[in-house]
């Protein structure tokens, strides 16, 4: 891990927890919020590849997100 700011709020983006309000809506990162264009480019990116590793390592073959959306669905 990396002491560069830019770097640590990309980190933060990057992972899974996201915040809801009172109603359940899920709140963008307040990271994401802090980043440059180049670093919501970035984050895109690491979320892509995390995505692949997530689908490999499932046995369905399914992300987190994937996960995550089936089960809101149940």
């Amino acid at each position: 891990m990396s002491d560069d700011p830019k770097e640590l709020l990309i980190e933060k983006a990057v992972s899974a927890f996201r915040e809801r309000n009172a109603w359940g809506r899920i709140l963008p990162s307040p990271s994401w919020l802090d980043l440059s264009l180049e670093g919501r480019d970035a984050v895109f990116a690491r979320q892509l590849e995390s995505r692949l590793i997530e689908r490999a390592l499932d046995p369905n073959g399914l992300s987190t997100t994937a996960r995550a959306v089936l089960k809101r669905l149940k």
